[in-house]
């Protein structure tokens, strides 16, 4: 079977009315997710607006850019599924939503689809320079969880959605083999954390005053000290440029690693054994991944 992804043409007006209707009336008969939530959003019936207004291209109003993909059946000429890939990450989106938004049409599900279709979008994601591309779903959609999971997704955490439902946050090394630990990684701090994804690195590269403030309030209260926005700059551990005050100069494995000069943690030859880097990886799967621990 020929599987590939593709971006929706008129050719395949038909093949996505069927798959639409299908899926709409699966979702209203058995309460289903609408996900991805981009191609519903309009009537395919009027497709050259379906059409021109199927991803954003600029960001605007909360939402960044995105392309959205189609999963085709080559053999029988049918669309199985569809994906939406956001460029990079907002706040929001690091919260909740992540990179990839992705399902399979109703008929097609429990065959495999969901795996490879999440792997040819990691494809799509490295040519766009995502390193590491963030994807979430509900807890009891083992489905999902399964494809993330069989493509070298890491849970990192859990978390109670607006739907009151329980999320999970899973990460995934985006390249030819996503097990791989990658220590030149610039954006991998010395602890293993992927500092890429630090709500306080994105507020520094994108200028975000409403996201240090967020993040100031957030460290104050986990932390139990005062920490103002102004506070709230840093590029990354391992890279050049701004660092918090505790990155800069008061976390003992940073300290330690630029010490030893090691890449990251992960070279060192007393990582199993280091009671200081149990401080982050004793709860974070994430780092203990990156460190091959």
């Amino acid at each position: 079977m020929a599987l590939k992804l593709i971006k929706l043409t008129k050719a395949y007006e038909k093949q996505l009315g069927e798959m639409i209707d299908e899926w709409k009336a699966d979702q209203e008969a058995n309460h289903t997710n609408r996900s991805p939530g981009s191609i519903f959003k309009n009537d395919y019936h009027d497709f050259d607006y379906y059409l021109a207004h199927l991803g954003t291209k600029e960001p605007a109003d909360g939402k960044v850019p995105d392309t959205v993909f189609f999963l085709l059946d080559e053999e029988r000429d049918r669309l199985l599924g569809a994906v939406n890939i956001r460029h990079y990450l907002n706040a929001y989106l690091l919260g909740e939503g992540g990179h990839i938004g992705d399902g399979i049409r109703p008929t097609e599900r429990r065959k495999g689809y969901g795996t490879e279709l999440l792997r040819l979008a990691l494809q799509e994601c490295e040519a766009l320079g995502i390193e590491r591309a963030l994807v979430t779903c509900e807890k009891d959609n083992v489905g999902s969880a399964k494809a993330i999971q069989n493509n070298g997704g890491v849970l990192e955490n859990e978390f109670v959605n607006e739907k009151g439902n329980i999320e999970q946050r899973y990460w995934i090394r985006v390249g030819s083999d996503p097990h791989a630990i990658d220590p030149k990684n610039h954006y991998l701090a010395y602890c293993g954390l992927d500092c890429e994804t630090c709500k306080a690195r994105l507020a520094t590269v994108h200028n975000d005053d409403a996201l240090r403030k967020k993040v100031a309030e957030e460290w104050s209260k986990l932390n139990g000290v005062a920490i103002t926005p102004e506070m709230i700059n840093c590029t990354g551990c391992r890279v050049a440029g701004a660092k918090t005050i505790f990155c800069d100069s008061l976390c003992p494995i940073r300290q330690c690693a630029r010490r030893k000069q090691v890449e990251t943690c992960g070279a060192c030859a007393e990582k199993t054994a280091c009671k200081t880097l149990t401080m982050i990886t004793d709860s974070s799967a994430e780092a203990r991944s990156n460190l091959g621990l």
